[in-house]
Formats: structure tokens, C-alpha cells, sequence
């Protein structure tokens, strides 16, 4: 029997229960800046914790009405997308900032959600650190934490940081960043954005994940970088793999 943690009256008059599988839906997607509707279903489905597409449709509908998550239709997007409001987050204590999905970003955002699940099907045994969680980690006057960061400094008076899309930890110990490359960048500035993490000591190795129409030219920038990160004698700390677009066939 499922434990109702929270019961909650809202404008119409009636009351919705907030379950113990609800605090999870909520938690899993604080993880992220925005998720769609799909990739919730496929999330909650496969670990069993909701039945149907139906079941999850319907606790969706429920916490949007209790004020616990907000939705829209994103341009682009076949599912609409969810995101916590600050009750959300207050109530599953998740921290850092209530914000919607960036207009700029989304389509990277979310496609790095399914980059998330790509990588857990490939190494389950992996802990999988999200952007948004390393940016709270890294904002103290948000969230104190002794838990590890990941970003890596850019050197710009010592401050700047960088933030890997998305960090996979094994039994080890060791970080392992991934980047989603899904725009084309100026060479020059790929190979900067490797050398970041040739150079950054808590993290064992950098994989760059590359649409196909990107990949001859990650891949060049990858060589450039490989070839510093010998002649420093750190080995080879990037890797380039292509991404399967049809991956994204849930958002």
C-alpha cells in the first residue's frame, strides 16, 4: 500500500494526495531544467514505480494542479514539458533556483535527459551528476554541500567555471563529463573546451557525444586536444562519440 505523505487542497475544493512515488516523480525531474511528459513515462515505467502511461498522465495533471510543478507546450516538441515551481522544490527539498526552460537551451536540455538515460542503459552501475545539480552544489549561498563538484575553471581570473552537461561517476570514484554537442562550434573553441578538462585533475576523462553532422569536426578538435594531453603526459582524456538522434524519439 502506497503512503500518502502530503494531502493538499486546492481551488476547486478537492483534495489531492501527494504519494511517496509522487515525492519521486518530483525529485527526478528537479534534476533537470525542464522534462517532457515522455520522458517521465519512460523514467517511471521502466523502473516499475507507475504502470501505464495513463497512471503517470494522471499524477502529472494532479501535482501541476497542486501547484508543485508548472507545464507548457515547447516549440519543436511533440510532449508538453514539466518543470518544479518553488513549492516543488521546497516541498522535496531540491535546491538551487525555480526556473522554466530556457528558451535557447531546451532542445539541448532535454535532449541531455535522454542522454542521461542512454548512459545508465550502457553502465547502470554509474552515479549520474546533472548540470543543474553541479551549479547548486557550486552555489553556496544556495546550498552548502560536502557532497564533490564538477565543473572545471576556465582560468578567467580564476572564477570562471565551466559545467559538463552531465557527469557519470563509477565504482571508483573516477568523473567521468559528458557533453552533448548539437550546434556547430568554431573549432578553436572546441578544442579550449577540451583542454579544460585535459587539464582538470577530478576529472578522469571527457566524452563528447556529437550530432552526425557534427562529428568530423569534434572529432578533428578531439585529435588537437588528445595531442596536448600527451605531450603533457596525462594520456588521452577525450573521447568522441557520435549521437544517435533517434534517441530523442521520446521528447
Amino acid at each position: 500500500m502506497e503512503i500518502v505523505v502530503r494531502e493538499v487542497r486546492v481551488h476547486s475544493g478537492k483534495n489531492w494526495k501527494v504519494t511517496e512515488r509522487d515525492f519521486e516523480v518530483l525529485k527526478w525531474i528537479g534534476r533537470w531544467n525542464g522534462v517532457t511528459s515522455a520522458q517521465v513515462i519512460r523514467e517511471f515505467t521502466e523502473r516499475g514505480l507507475h504502470p501505464s502511461s495513463q497512471v503517470v498522465y494522471r499524477r502529472l495533471r494532479g501535482l501541476v494542479a497542486l501547484g508543485l510543478l508548472d507545464t507548457a507546450q515547447l516549440a519543436g516538441r511533440r510532449s508538453a514539458a514539466y518543470w518544479l515551481t518553488r513549492g516543488g522544490m521546497e516541498l522535496v527539498n531540491v535546491p538551487g533556483n525555480a526556473t522554466a526552460p530556457n528558451v535557447k537551451e531546451y532542445h539541448h536540455d532535454l535532449t541531455v535527459v535522454d542522454l542521461a538515460h542512454h548512459i545508465r542503459q550502457v553502465r547502470p552501475d554509474d552515479q549520474l551528476v546533472s548540470e543543474r545539480e553541479i551549479r547548486a552544489r557550486d552555489t553556496p549561498n544556495q546550498y552548502e554541500s560536502n557532497e564533490p563538484t564538477f565543473s572545471v575553471t576556465t582560468g578567467v581570473n580564476e572564477r570562471g567555471r565551466r559545467y559538463p552537461d552531465l557527469v557519470a561517476v563509477d565504482d571508483q570514484g573516477r568523473a567521468w563529463a559528458h557533453e552533448l554537442e548539437r550546434t556547430r562550434k568554431p573549432r578553436p573553441r572546441l578544442i579550449r573546451n577540451m583542454l579544460l578538462y585535459v587539464n582538470a585533475d577530478h576529472i578522469r576523462f571527457a566524452v563528447y557525444w556529437a550530432f552526425p553532422d557534427l562529428l568530423t569536426n569534434v572529432q578533428q578538435a578531439a585529435e588537437e586536444a588528445n595531442k596536448s594531453s600527451m605531450e603533457l603526459g596525462r594520456g588521452k582524456k577525450i573521447a568522441v562519440r557520435v549521437w544517435n538522434s533517434e534517441e530523442e524519439g521520446t521528447t
